[in-house]
């Protein structure tokens, strides 16, 4: 018993706490105004920002800008220097910037500058921040296109297609899909001629058109439309193909159990 006791001992006073230079390692994010600031700290002594800005009441990323140098700390002091930077007003390129550790915990970094401000900053996932855009898929959208004479025969347009939102600030949710889009989307393809859509360049240029067309159901949000999958065909068996090939099919709804008796 005496054995078991010491191993135990042994190994709980074993634990080595970290040191700060340990706990400020990885990604940090704080809010300024309408800017967010984001600063990886890496293991090896440099440090990496990107600067997110948006105008007043937009949901939306105006601007996004890039900083990077190194880091030390030393005494309870915190210094981050600056290599290069395309935001002087953030991070002044060439320039060392001081701050007092006020508190350095897993989750939290209150770092006092030279001024006695007192900068908040919060652990962020890694590589979370944003980056990635936000598809919203359209469903499929099947219309036959006009013709500019009588005697043509009917060509009917296949689109699989999402919306591709603009990166929303952090903390932002993206708009639900407005009811009205699809049938924008329907009537605006089936205004359309053969020349209009008759190689993939053409449809995409149509696309553009679209998202200005689609933009104010959206808030202003999206970026673009990304079409999927396409085919401009005269054959409505082409037709029931592709619509059987890119139709998600229903999930299977769950048997209930019957109890035994």
């Amino acid at each position: 018993m005496a054995g078991i006791f010491s191993a135990m001992f042994f190994t709980g006073c074993g634990e080595k706490s970290k040191t700060q230079a340990e706990l400020a390692i990885g990604d940090w994010a704080r809010v300024k105004g309408r800017t967010y600031i984001v600063i990886a700290n890496g293991p090896n002594g440099e440090w990496e920002s990107s600067v997110r800005f948006s105008d007043a009441a937009s949901k939306v990323v105006t601007s996004k800008k890039n900083a990077k140098g190194s880091w030390h700390i030393e005494k309870g002091r915190m210094a981050f220097a600056v290599v290069d930077s395309e935001i002087q007003e953030v991070w002044e390129k060439g320039g060392t910037i001081f701050y007092d550790i006020v508190e350095l915990t897993e989750n939290r970094m209150q770092l006092k500058n030279e001024s006695g401000h007192v900068d908040i900053w919060t652990r962020a996932e890694p590589g979370k921040h944003g980056d990635s855009e936000i598809a919203m898929p359209m469903g499929l959208v099947v219309v036959n296109i006009n013709k500019n004479r009588s005697n043509v025969k009917d060509r009917y347009l296949c689109l699989n297609m999402n919306i591709i939102l603009k990166e929303l600030m952090p903390g932002q949710t993206p708009p639900p899909l407005h009811p009205k889009i699809r049938d924008a989307t329907i009537i605006f393809f089936s205004s359309l001629v053969y020349d209009d859509v008759n190689d993939f360049n053409d449809i995409e240029l149509q696309c553009q058109r679209l998202v200005d067309l689609l933009n104010p159901q959206m808030e202003g949000m999206i970026k673009k439309i990304a079409v999927e999958h396409v085919i401009l065909t005269a054959e409505i068996d082409k037709v029931e193909e592709f619509m059987i090939e890119h139709t998600q099919p229903e999930s299977p709804s769950p048997k209930k159990e019957q109890s035994k008796h």
